[in-house]
């Protein structure tokens, strides 16, 4: 017979089955919320892992371009380096996505991107070993052409990509979303029921359900070290205000600020300000709402305000019910790839110029205009002229102010000067490029050498200096300066290597020129040699044809016909000389034989040795001689600077007066002639120092070269000496000659130095 059912023993069965059905309730909601929970929490760190994967992939790629591009540019064989292990990385992604994909779909993408990335990696290797074999410009164009196609076809897989990465994601979220709504309706079922049991249950409940807060807090913090191991991009979270909610530590390398500073600002502190004036945070957020993405590409801000090029992705993220819950944003510095690409861009338009401009400084002066403000904010340029001055050719700045101030700290230098720890100077002596990533305030202490400079070098405010030489055929020939304004736009070694092989060609392009001119001006001198030595040797050999035919019956008429003779042999014999010296000042083989010289002494027989051509000339020579004013010099290259300089007194003021004087000065002996011909005019005064220039003629056309007062110079500034001119047109010419004391050469006896055999 059964036992009777006791109250306590139902209390006891009722008990217990409500404990079952607890426990029943209880495991449902814990089956059902476990699910949702971590369906939800596997759907978005996969679809994340999955995104940053491609966009890692996108990096990988760019950067190889980039390394491919930079060692197309410099050669340097580190970038190939860099370039291998870029490529490396995207192929390690590649696999890691094959990995994960399951779906067949995908597997074709990822196999179409490995094909498009190694048809890109065939076409760069193909145009290096075109390059190697030097084939032509056609070929190289086509190859060319082969590997931009290649880098597009790449790029337009990794964007399928992306789109499959982003639909795939969608479809992940639109199935967890409805296994949530249907884990719902389950929960509203259990829940009903586990309202008869809610006191009962409540302990069982709270049991159950602390697993699986364990478990999300654990997904939570696999979350947070992914997103903190990313370190090359900034990756963080907006709330649908645009404040910041979170912060990675690639956002505050790349961006400046830290966690603790930035979160709970507003983003709008990432834009430039004229896009804060324009509203563009606001547009941004708005439009990745509406479209839920927003890719754009623009000047960034860092904390310290400097700027760089963001490249960033703006998704809208959007809870079960659609509702907007905030916006995830992944920015890249691309900073490098814009500057190598506005490299590339400048380079073209370089080349552009040295083709089409047919004057060599023209394009020189119009490429230091082309690097403003591409590359600085002001440029200055300067050329080494024919007196061995640096003259500015070209001095140019984005601010008219800033321009006119160039211009005054180049007239308070009275340009460049020697000796000075840094400038134009110092980087033409040494030619090698200095290089001032930041103008400290103890860098201008130290360039400045007065008070007033000092404060026009601050006024300028310059944050970097770039002074590169322009060098050709082992010779300085320039200096290129460029002058940067911004802290956050500082001259690196990138730049250095970009503007010395701009200015390397600028440099061979004036050289070509010079050697052109010298090619030309060598043509016009065989051209002129023959003419002016070949009427002499016609007239003496008139002269002697005549003697020999019928001599003059007069001792008189022979006495002038010799003495005609003479005159045109002394004539050669000038020309001679001014050829020879002409060709070892050029071949940097003139060496002084230096003894004791009376200036005075060389003087007289200078009058003496030229008394038959001023009476020719009807010139009178006036002779103001000082006593004492011996030096150590060369007699025979003095013989030859006085006999050039009364040629030209006695061809130029012809008829009158020329005044020779030699006096003594403070450390230097004087040797003075003035004519009284027509005078110089004030701008050809320097030029007529240089080769194959003449002094303007009026009337008959002068006789010669161009080559004596062209030697006069260089023979006095052999000795260490100086010459100039004072004239004024009408009123004749003073050249005035000053030697110092004693000169540097190989030593002879006074009595061993023969006098001038031709003049």
């Amino acid at each position: 017979m059964r036992r009777p059912w006791t109250f306590a023993r139902r209390i006891a069965v009722g008990l217990a089955a409500s404990l079952g059905v607890a426990l029943a309730i209880a495991a449902i909601t814990a089956l059902a919320l476990s699910s949702v929970l971590t369906g939800n929490e596997h759907v978005s760190a996969e679809g994340l892992q999955h995104r940053l994967a491609v966009e890692q992939l996108r990096r990988a790629f760019s950067d190889k371009l980039a390394s491919q591009h930079a060692h197309a540019l410099t050669d340097e064989p580190s970038l190939l380096e860099e370039a291998r292990q870029a490529r490396l990385q995207f192929q390690a992604l590649l696999r890691l996505l094959r990995s994960h994909e399951e779906g067949q779909e995908a597997r074709g993408l990822l196999d179409g991107l490995e094909l498009a990335e190694q048809a890109h990696e065939d076409a760069t290797r193909a145009l290096e070993a075109a390059r190697g074999r030097g084939v032509s410009r056609e070929e190289l164009e086509v190859l060319r052409g082969g590997v931009e196609s290649a880098r597009y076809g790449t790029y337009e897989a990794l964007d399928w990509l992306a789109w499959y990465t982003e639909a795939a994601f969608s479809e992940l979220a639109m199935r967890a979303d409805q296994a949530e709504r249907r884990a719902f309706w389950l929960i509203i079922l259990v829940a009903t029921l586990g309202l008869l049991v809610a006191m009962g249950l409540a302990w069982v409940l709270t049991r159950a359900l602390w697993p699986l807060h364990h478990e999300a807090r654990a997904s939570e913090t696999r979350l947070r070290l992914l997103v903190e191991g990313v370190k090359d991009y900034a990756l963080y979270m907006l709330d649908p205000e645009g404040r910041v909610v979170s912060w990675n530590p690639g956002a505050e390398r790349i961006q400046g600020w830290r966690a603790e500073e930035i979160i709970g600002g507003r983003a709008d502190v990432f834009y430039t300000p004229e896009a804060r004036a324009e509203g563009q945070p606001g547009r941004d957020l708005e439009r990745a709402a509406r479209e839920g993405r927003l890719e754009w590409e623009g000047p960034g801000v860092r904390k310290d305000g400097s700027r760089f090029w963001a490249e960033s992705l703006v998704t809208a993220l959007r809870g079960a019910d659609g509702r907007l819950e905030g916006f995830a944003v992944l920015t890249r510095d691309n900073s490098e790839r814009k500057r190598l690409e506005r490299a590339r861009h400048l380079f073209v338009e370089a080349e552009r110029l040295f083709l089409t401009e047919k004057d060599p400084d023209r394009a020189v002066e119009a490429l230091a205009r082309l690097l403003v403000p591409e590359l600085a904010e002001g440029c200055l340029l300067f050329l080494l002229s024919p007196e061995g001055a640096l003259v500015p050719r070209a001095v140019t700045h984005v601010s008219p102010e800033k321009e006119r101030l160039f211009w005054e700290l180049i007239r308070h230098s009275n340009g460049p000067r020697r000796g000075r720890p840094h400038g134009a100077w110092q980087t033409l002596l040494t030619g090698r490029t200095e290089r001032i990533p930041e103008v400290t305030r103890e860098f201008l202490d130290e360039t400045a050498d007065d008070a007033v400079f000092l404060e026009r070098l601050r006024a300028l405010a310059a944050a970097s200096l770039m002074l590169v030489p322009l060098r050709a055929a082992g010779q300085s020939v320039g200096v290129l300066m460029l002058v940067s304004h911004r802290p956050e736009r500082r001259f690196t070694e990138t730049d250095q290597v970009f503007v010395e092989e701009l200015t390397g060609r600028a440099a061979l392009s004036l050289e070509n020129a010079r050697l052109l001119r010298e090619a030309q001006a060598a043509l016009d001198l065989i051209g002129v040699a023959a003419h002016d030595l070949g009427n002499p040797l016609q007239a003496l050999q008139l002269m002697l044809g005549k003697l020999r035919r019928q001599p003059p019956p007069e001792p008189e008429k022979l006495r002038e016909v010799l003495t005609a003779a003479v005159r045109h042999t002394q004539r050669l014999g000038r020309l001679l000389h001014n050829l020879l010296d002409l060709s070892r000042l050029s071949s940097g083989r003139m060496e002084l034989e230096v003894g004791e010289v009376d200036l005075g002494e060389l003087a007289h027989e200078a009058v003496e040795r030229h008394a038959e051509q001023a009476a020719e000339a009807g010139s009178q020579v006036v002779l103001e001689v000082e006593p004492g004013v011996v030096g150590r010099w060369d007699r025979l290259r003095l013989e030859r600077v006085l006999t050039n300089l009364l040629s030209n007194a006695f061809k130029y003021g012809k008829g009158k007066p020329i005044e020779l004087r030699v006096e003594r000065t403070e450390g230097h002996g004087r040797l003075s002639v003035r004519d009284q011909g027509p005078g110089i005019p004030e701008a050809q005064q320097r030029a007529i120092f240089e080769r194959f220039q003449k002094a303007p003629a009026r009337g008959e056309k002068k006789e010669g070269f161009g080559l004596g007062l062209y030697i006069v110079r260089q023979l006095v500034e052999a000795h260490g000496g100086s010459i100039h001119v004072e004239s004024r047109e009408g009123e004749g010419a003073t050249f005035t000659v000053e030697l110092p004391w004693a000169v540097a050469g190989r030593e002879v006896e006074a009595s061993a130095q023969p006098p001038g055999m031709l003049h």
